[in-house]
């Protein structure tokens, strides 16, 4: 009896630390990083390719998904949590290192949050502090967090990571990971002249694949990308800035024509205008919004041969104003030039 007893113990410990053991949050791999620079050629740092990103000069937020956007947004969405990273540079005249940490801790305290105590660390090889803290939002959501911070030549330099609940823990790799990457321009680099990419040339080039050609300008990169979900095909043509680009994706369009193509997606754009236009000859449809204060969007539908191609037009007003580059004209430019096969 006494060793029944005892073996259904150790058959039920046993089931409880396999339980166990699968709950454990599986660490996320670190995906490949492609390098980004700051508008006003401040600092560099490499990203996660493919993460959804919301630039202005000086500042850039990076995040895993569009759901993870939505839900950073409005915590209170529907939408999946995800994690987000926030790097910025601003001038602090003559304040201290300690300054700026308390001036954060400050804003913290203004949420609620807990903060944990200081850690000593280092950002792009100068001295830093990190702190870390936790915000809680209701019974089921937490933010968990750290900013890296330190400040060099009267500026100060931001490195701040965020992840609802147990995400924040799932990606530590690639927070810390991204982290060694932070490169401090100095400023008397960041006065030398800009590159050429930065503004959109008015001599175009062609990409072309097997569903469509579209010209673009010549001093642009287009990077095709396999195919990845829905998606058969891409291209994403950008220049200096990340957010100033053009996606173009082609996705099975199910046997439905383009009216119900958009009906079928048009909801995945809230507060968007959208009109039917022509694209080559066809019925077409565009949608324009703001994803993001800032930040300007157009999406264009259109099908062929059961194909559904869809254009994403993203560009940075500041980026536009500030340096007279017309990036709306010129990606227009290139959505009217398209010939579908």
């Amino acid at each position: 009896m006494h060793s029944r007893i005892v073996k259904e113990f150790l058959i039920v410990t046993a089931l409880a630390v396999m339980f166990a053991a699968c709950q454990k949050e599986t660490p996320v791999t670190v995906p490949p990083l492609q390098n980004y620079r700051d508008g006003l050629n401040m600092f560099s740092i490499d990203l996660p390719s493919g993460w959804q990103q919301s630039s202005e000069p000086g500042k850039l937020n990076v995040y895993n998904t569009q759901d993870a956007w939505n839900k950073f947004a409005d915590p209170t969405s529907s939408s999946k949590p995800g994690v987000r990273i926030y790097i910025y540079a601003q001038n602090v005249g003559g304040q201290k290192l300690q300054d700026v940490v308390e001036q954060f801790k400050d804003n913290l305290r203004q949420q609620q949050a807990q903060i944990d105590p200081d850690v000593q660390a280092t950002l792009a090889g100068n001295q830093a502090v990190k702190v870390p803290y936790a915000l809680r939002l209701d019974s089921k959501n937490t933010i968990y967090g750290y900013a890296i911070l330190t400040v060099a030549d009267s500026v100060e330099y931001g490195y701040e990571c965020q992840g609802f609940n147990k995400e924040f823990k799932r990606y530590a790799p690639v927070f810390d990971t991204v982290a060694t990457t932070y490169h401090i321009i100095p400023k008397a680099v960041a006065k030398e002249q800009l590159p050429e990419d930065l503004v959109p040339s008015t001599t175009t080039k062609a990409f072309q694949n097997d569903y469509f050609t579209i010209q673009y300008p010549d001093n642009f990169t287009a990077t095709a990308g396999g195919a990845s979900g829905d998606v058969k095909t891409s291209v994403n043509i950008k220049g200096y800035f990340q957010d100033c680009t053009i996606q173009g994706d082609v996705l099975d369009a199910k046997k439905l024509n383009v009216d119900k193509v958009f009906d079928q997606n048009k909801g995945n754009y809230p507060n968007s205008k959208s009109q039917k236009i022509q694209l080559d000859g066809l019925e077409a449809y565009m949608i324009s919004y703001s994803p993001v204060k800032g930040i300007q969007r157009r999406v264009y539908f259109v099908v062929k041969n059961n194909n559904w191609i869809r254009l994403i037009l993203t560009w940075n007003e500041e980026s536009q104003k500030k340096y007279s580059a017309n990036f709306e004209q010129a990606f227009e430019k290139a959505v009217n030039s398209i010939k579908l096969k």
